[in-house]
């Protein structure tokens, strides 16, 4: 009887598992920080590829992404000075999904770390450094399904990177891209 029981609770332990959801997100678009301590509107790109899962297909998925950032600007100051920053973040986002089958919008957490280097160039010299840090923030946005499972994606994203030795500064991108449920 504990045998039969045992294979019971094992085949509907099984069922849940195979009720998940997946999709995957692949986005790209603009963004702009604030470099600390200078007054600095640092912008550029940025490109992004996510992998999500729904377990029982319900509201709340757990995903994880990766991504490159790319921004760079020039201080007004006496001595000019142009910043270029490069970050690749990977990071856990939990999201939270609401709405109809066709439009959905989304709110969702950012909790990781990432690599970024940052490069001043100015005229007494170049300085150019490699540091590790951490990356965690929100954001917000909408999926338009064309298909049952095919969606176009646009999300508002914000994050606090931080880094040991240099900078650190709130990254904001807005992004659009294509999406894929199976």
């Amino acid at each position: 009887m504990k045998k039969q029981l045992l294979i019971i609770f094992l085949i509907l332990v099984s069922f849940k598992a195979m009720s998940q959801e997946n999709m995957a997100t692949f986005s790209g678009g603009y963004a702009f920080s604030t470099i600390e301590d200078t007054d600095l509107k640092a912008t550029g790109w940025r490109i992004n590829g996510s992998f999500e899962f729904s377990p029982m297909g319900g509201s709340f998925a757990h995903g994880f992404a990766v991504g490159y950032i790319s921004i760079s600007g020039t201080d007004d100051a006496l001595i000019s000075n142009t910043y270029t920053i490069n970050s690749v973040p990977l990071y856990y986002a939990p999201k939270y999904m609401f709405g109809k089958e066709k439009f959905k919008g989304f709110i969702k957490g950012v909790l990781g770390t990432q690599y970024a280097s940052l490069k001043r160039e100015g005229p007494l010299g170049s300085l150019s450094d490699n540091d590790f840090g951490f990356y965690g923030g929100g954001g917000a946005g909408i999926m338009i399904f064309l298909k049952e499972n095919i969606f176009i994606n646009a999300e508002y994203e914000i994050a606090w990177a931080s880094n040991s030795f240099y900078k650190d500064g709130w990254m904001n991108s807005a992004m659009g891209g294509l999406g894929f449920k199976f």
